[in-house]
């Protein structure tokens, strides 16, 4: 057996009950694996076969680190174990459910050497069959390789105004890659940002006004699995799809406004980033769900995300939030009865013409 050197770069995965997946993200990873890498997985108390699943790999693949904890310490505290258990001068977080593309490690271990502190990559939409469906750009005008420095404020305001999605702001696990040591410079970060299930963003932005240096790959290097109707894959809304909301309207901005001001233009752009991911459809369609399942979705919760959803965001947006608050719970209901018949239908005649 190969004894493993130092470890530049740790992969970290911190997973609960994701063995239909782990597996699948392993196998990506490990033909990937070279001297200095090392995969940390922290089992969050898994009542399914996620021991066994890892169990299988690391017979031939002593890179592979497995630690297991009886109880689960969500996901925010999970990462920040998971990251103090890594060895490697730099940590690249994993979802236990995505794959890895190959050559991706050689070229994270290439741009490394220039020794920033974070580098963030893309992503590839999938479905939750793993098929591919888009790419999924973290910036509008920016699409090429490029370091900033957010300590800058020109650089600063350049990347927050360019920011398409909130990966640009490191909500994504799989997205930035940094130095162990400047993750633990960050140790003296309040205590609600861990109670948001954003700890991994609010560490990292934490640091921005004191000066932060992101590369931007400007590549994709992972494919990201699609969540389900059932949503097996997003512990995040085992509380519904409000509370989901919830997480990341008031989650995410408590993080902003804390660190940087409630009417800074960091905090604005990262709400705007929010809005785009959380659009006035989404809104509609989970409104309807209040009145489907009103024992599980709160409707007065909702109305109150949507007033903060939609805080201080321009006409355009408070035109979005009138038609939320008019859009008419029964005719909500009809129109989701007739898709529902309608897709009986359609699925009686595909069984009746096999």
């Amino acid at each position: 057996m190969k004894t493993m050197t130092k470890p530049h770069l740790s992969i970290c995965i911190p997973t609960y009950n994701f063995g239909k997946f782990i597996g699948q993200t392993l196998d990506s990873i490990l033909p990937n694996l070279t001297d200095g890498v090392e995969v940390v997985i922290l089992d969050g108390g898994s009542t399914d076969d996620t021991a066994n699943v890892v169990a299988q790999r690391q017979r031939d693949f002593p890179q592979i680190q497995y630690h297991r904890q009886e109880f689960r310490g969500g996901i925010d505290k999970d990462i920040a174990k998971v990251i103090s258990l890594a060895h490697g001068d730099y940590c690249w977080l994993f979802s236990a459910d995505d794959i890895m593309k190959p050559g991706a490690v050689d070229k994270v271990l290439n741009s490394i050497q220039s020794n920033c502190d974070i580098y963030l990559c893309e992503q590839t939409l999938c479905n939750y069959e793993m098929q591919p469906i888009k790419e999924h750009p973290i910036f509008n005008h920016i699409t090429t390789p490029e370091i900033f420095d957010l300590g800058n404020i020109v650089q600063r305001q350049r990347y927050f105004s360019n920011a398409r999605t909130s990966e640009a702001f490191f909500s994504f696990l799989s997205g930035p890659i940094f130095r162990r040591d400047v993750w633990e410079r960050a140790e003296g970060i309040p205590e609600s940002f861990y109670e948001t299930c954003w700890g991994l963003a609010g560490r990292l932005l934490s640091l921005v006004p004191d000066g932060l240096v992101v590369h931007y790959l400007g590549e994709s290097l992972l494919y990201k699995r699609g969540v389900n109707k059932r949503g097996d894959n997003n512990s995040f809304r085992e509380l519904g799809v409000v509370n989901r909301l919830r997480i990341s309207v008031e989650g995410f901005a408590h993080i902003a406004e804390t660190i940087f001001g409630k009417d800074s233009q960091e905090a604005f752009h990262i709400r705007r980033a929010v809005r785009y991911e959380c659009s006035l459809r989404s809104l509609i369609e989970i409104k309807l769900l209040t009145a489907i399942s009103p024992q599980q979705e709160s409707i007065e919760i909702l109305k109150r995300l949507a007033v903060k959803h939609y805080l201080n965001a321009g006409v355009g947006n408070m035109c979005r939030y009138v038609l939320f608050r008019l859009a008419p719970i029964p005719l909500l209901k009809l129109m989701y009865l007739l898709k529902t018949a309608c897709s009986r239908v359609i699925l009686f005649h595909g069984r009746t013409h096999r």
